[in-house]
């Protein structure tokens, strides 16, 4: 009996002395970089499955045996170990490598790079900052392996043509995604955006990155984070200026100058006057048109100024910007001011509140007919190409003793009767301005550890006017005895008015179960997109004072327009993230969109994906394989959709106003109905595979297919129902490439680096299904012919088989190869494996550093894209021989039997056969910049001063291609005269305050 008793006393003290032992532990971590509270920090107690998160103030409390030891990590920063006590102030320092694999994917918290199922590429800040072009889309070539940023004019007002992973629809917008701080954004807006505002982009490419955005991502996401201040901030001015000068890049047409053009004519028996040859003989008379028609040194002033920092309880980012850039053409640039806000407040321990403001102006001045699909002479590049060399810009006659004397600048030119641009733009006027709002509010709640509850409100809003002037002249004859016609005055107005409003609200939950990590985020969202437009025109002024009122004008305003839509989305999604031990990863996401562009019953589109990711060294048999860094291989399907091809009031049966009856105008049935009108779908597989080895060398490759259902068209009827088309759901395409992207660090030590990345992506497309059980069809005017088994944007022209030797007469090849002298497209067009859309393309690039200097070179390049060049159908053409000048090729033209050459002898007009359809491959040096900080020691002379630096940029150095047109770059299948690409070299200063 006594040694029970004993044994149970021992047993109860042991049990008690054991609890004893247990111990509150309690404390607050914090980040060494700016003092701010760490929310969601993992504090595990070690060798235990005891564990918790810190709170919205970083605090943290939990029991533990005395003398534990503590582990503390969280998502950038090193983790620390430490003994456990009470009252507990834990810093955590950066940890610079794992910080730039800190993503943000969709709704709900950032991630670490290496635990995200899906594929993603991130391009940082500094590709940003120092853009010299006023659309950061620009910066963004050869960054990301799949990604095709094709910038096709210089023209500032216009944006780049942006594609991920090839094309996924034929009628539909192939654009990804962008999304601004959690809020999407249009195009609209890109000119709007300071490229120095933004932190980083993160490019999201397969289903499992994608699919909870679902209606919206059939071509990928691009998320754009914007630059923020910090807690407990000291505040920090910083003031950056650039200067610099725009120039055309290089031109691939080598026209004929005076002499040329004079030995051209006598080849064809068509004699210029020998007034001429005096004019080229005695006084040199040779004029560069694109010389004289293209500014070599158009400014461009960009001002920036930024002010953040924060406190205990609020931080700040406020942001101006001033950008100012001439056109190379006369008439054209833009103007642009950009102010921009940011701020955070923590109202209490589980509440913060957030609003980010951009509010821009900016204008554009345009040339009114220097657009690419403008074939006017008045077009200043279809004017440089035509206008004869012999002709000269300025008026002249000649003194007593038969010299020169220089006049004004020509109104027109004397041989090629053609009015100069600069007079025409001296009689126009068009100026666009838009007035851009993006504002977004955020309300974050934190009732207890783990459970996030997010409401964000944005509105994206835009005012547009357009306005033109035609000022009135009367016929008159210039010195040089060149008629000028009359015109009367007209004026023009446009406005449109859009708004879109985007409420979104989700719950997120994250907790870690011992080894074990769960997330799930639920979410709505309502999306409502309202445009309104209207315009006017008046014609009839005599007195340019009357151009300055719509009204001013004793002619009935005509050709009135008004235009409204409306457009509304409902969706409810969700996502499910669990991974064990960081080394098994599963993810989830399921999206139902619902929208009013689709016919009743058929208005909500489901999306899901499923992925999962191995992070392979994490397992012990690789742990301590020293040279193996990173080893990861993911895996993930699903489906997102596209709207894209659909209007506002596709489904509908509308009515519109015409001649409708024996030349009376009437109400009638202007568009026929489809009540099965519904989503574009694009199914998407995606494998990944990246490591990094050595501590050195970095890949990350992913093969892709997708398959495009249900594609919306517009699908032609037949004659016999009164209607030429209307939109349905019907057609398929698959879209299958692979990406490999490689980052290698050459040198690294304590004061200098040096690395190396590089990407490339190959993609095709295959049409696998057309409508009414059609193999074919062809694009009337395009020179693409849609066929089951094709690439969609493979050219179909009629084979050019050269010059008949005997007789100078142009040949061709019939559909099957047989030689024939007559031009039939209709009969024997055919595929040329050329396509419109390169099946290659990539980038590479590398940085020096090296103390406060640094050096980065980018270059961009495709591979496999054929253009038609429009432009050789005037310049290398008999036809306009006598009229026009004309391309250097043209010294070939056939003039005896037996001379061998492609080009035809005079009197024979040019097809558009493929003889005009150019390789466009290129290799363009996007980006140098050189910068240099001054050193620190240099700073401390002057209190005040932080930091400065100086830097230079150069744009579009250099450019290798075959291509004879102006650029190479223009997404289309056929270009015509377009505005050429812009060389720019800039120079700068910043300061940090």
């Amino acid at each position: 009996m006594e040694k029970r008793l004993m044994m149970f006393l021992v047993g109860l003290f042991l049990f008690v002395g054991s609890a004893l032992a247990q111990t509150n532990v309690s404390g607050t971590v914090t980040s060494s970089q700016d003092g701010e509270p760490v929310v969601g920090a993992a504090v595990k107690v070690e060798g235990t499955n005891t564990g918790t998160v810190t709170d919205v103030d970083g605090h943290f409390r939990l029991n533990a045996p005395a003398g534990a030891k503590l582990t503390i990590s969280y998502l950038g920063m090193k983790p620390q170990t430490v003994k456990a006590g009470s009252n507990m102030r834990v810093v955590l320092d950066t940890d610079d490598k794992t910080l730039n694999e800190v993503v943000v994917t969709g709704y709900g918290s950032a991630k670490k790079l290496g635990s995200v199922v899906g594929a993603v590429a991130t391009v940082g800040g500094e590709k940003l900052d120092h853009a010299v072009t006023p659309n950061f889309t620009d910066a963004l070539a050869g960054q990301v392996s799949g990604l095709s940023v094709l910038s096709a004019s210089g023209d500032p007002s216009k944006a780049a043509t942006i594609r991920l992973r090839g094309v996924n629809s034929i009628y539909s917008s192939n654009t990804p995604l962008f999304i601004l701080d959690g809020a999407p954004i249009s195009s609209t807006l890109f000119s709007t955006l300071n490229p120095a505002d933004i932190a980083n982009i993160t490019v999201l490419k397969d289903a499992a990155s994608t699919a909870v955005y679902g209606s919206r991502a059939a071509n990928g996401v691009i998320v754009i984070t914007s630059k923020q201040g910090m807690y407990n901030e000291k505040a920090k001015l910083t003031l950056r200026a650039q200067y610099g000068i725009s120039s055309p890049v290089a031109d691939g047409a080598d026209m004929m100058n005076s002499e040329q053009y004079i030995k051209f004519r006598d080849l064809i028996g068509q004699p210029v006057s020998d007034d001429v040859k005096n004019l080229v003989n005695k006084y040199g008379f040779n004029t560069n048109w694109r010389d004289e028609v293209l500014d070599n040194s158009a400014p461009t002033y960009d001002l920036d100024a930024t002010l953040q920092g924060g406190g205990q309880t609020m931080n700040y980012y406020l942001g101006y910007n001033y950008h100012y850039q001439d056109g190379l053409i006369d008439h054209s640039g833009m103007r642009r001011y950009t102010v921009t806000s940011r701020i955070n407040a923590r109202l209490n321990q589980y509440f913060k509140v957030g609003m980010n403001t951009i509010l821009g102006v900016h204008s554009y001045d345009q040339n009114a007919e220097a657009e690419a699909t403008d074939i006017y002479l008045s077009n200043p590049m279809v004017f440089a190409r035509m206008a004869l060399p012999y002709d000269v810009p300025n008026y002249y006659s000649f003194d007593d003793q038969g010299n020169i004397v220089w006049g004004d600048r020509a109104d027109a030119l004397k041989y090629s009767g053609l009015e100069t641009p600069w007079f025409v733009n001296s009689n126009r006027r068009r100026n666009q301005k838009n007035v851009t709002l993006n504002s977004t509010v955020n309300e974050t709640l934190t009732p207890f550890d783990g459970l996030t509850i997010t409401a964000q409100q944005a509105v994206y809003a835009f005012d547009r006017t357009v306005s033109s002037q035609n000022i009135p002249r009367a016929k008159f004859t210039t010195p040089m005895g060149t008629s000028v016609d009359a015109w009367a005055g007209s004026s023009n107005e446009f406005f449109q008015r859009a708004y879109n409003f985007t409420l979104t609200h989700t719950a997120e939950y994250k907790h870690n179960f011992g080894s074990h990590y769960l997330g799930v985020l639920f979410g709505e969202e309502t999306r409502i997109n309202n445009s309104k437009s209207f315009g006017a025109r008046s014609t009839g002024q005599n007195d340019p004072r009357q151009l300055r009122l719509i009204d001013g004008t004793t002619v009935a305003i005509g050709n009135l327009s008004d235009s409204r839509s409306r457009i509304v989305y409902n969706s409810v999604f969700g996502t499910l993230d669990y991974n064990y031990a960081e080394k098994y990863y599963l993810y989830f996401s399921l999206r139902s969109d619902g929208s009013s562009q689709f016919a009743p019953g058929h208005r909500w589109g489901t999306f899901w994906s499923i992925g999962t990711r191995w992070n392979a060294k994490s397992e012990s048999f690789l742990k301590d394989v020293d040279w193996l860094d990173e080893l990861g291989l993911s895996v993930n399907y699903g489906t997102t959709g596209n709207s894209s091809g659909a209007d506002a009031y596709d489904y509908f049966g509308l009515f519109g106003t015409g001649t409708i009856y024996n030349g009376q105008s009437s109400l009638g049935i202007s568009q026929p109905s489809n009540e099965s009108l519904t989503w574009e779908k694009v199914g998407k597989f995606n494998v990944g595979l990246d490591f990094r080895v050595f501590n050195r060398l970095s890949m990350d490759a992913n093969f892709y297919r997708n398959k495009t259902t249900d594609m919306l068209m517009s699908i032609p009827y037949s004659y016999t129902t009164g209607y030429g088309s209307g939109a349905g759901n019907i057609g398929a395409m698959t879209n299958t490439g692979f990406e490999l992207t490689a980052n290698v660090d050459i040198l690294k030590s304590k004061d200098f680096l040096w690395t190396f990345t590089a990407n490339v992506g190959y993609n095709k497309n295959k049409i696998t299904e057309l409508f009414a059980g059609r193999d074919s069809y062809v694009l009337a005017n395009t020179g693409i012919k849609l066929q089951v088994g094709k690439p969609y944007g493979e050219l179909y022209y009629v084979r050019y088989a050269g010059v008949d030797s005997r007789t100078g007469e142009p040949m061709w090849y019939d559909k099957d190869g047989n030689l024939t002298k007559t031009f039939n497209e209709e009969r024997d067009a055919v595929f040329l494996g050329k396509q419109q859309y390169a099946p290659w393309i990539g980038g590479f690039g590398t940085t020096f550093q090296w103390k406060g200097l640094s050096v980065s070179a980018d270059f961009t390049w495709q591979s496999g894209k054929y253009l038609m060049n429009n432009d050789r159908y005037f310049i290398e053409n008999t036809q306009f021989a006598t009229t026009y000048n004309q391309s250097t090729d043209m010294l070939n033209v056939w003039t005896t039997p037996g001379q061998v050459t492609n080009i035809p002898a005079y009197g024979y007009s040019v097809q558009f056969d493929d003889h005009l359809v150019e390789n466009a491959s290129f290799l363009r040096m996007k980006n140098l910049t050189i910068q240099y900080s001054l050193p620190r020691a240099w700073m401390n002379r002057v209190p005040v001063l932080q930091g400065a630096k100086v830097f230079g940029i150069a744009r579009n150095l250099f450019t290798i291609t075959p291509f004879k047109g102006y650029d190479p770059e223009p997404d289309i299948n056929l270009v015509q005269f377009n505005y050429p690409n812009s060389r720019q070299f800039v120079m700068g200063l910043e300061l940090t305050f």
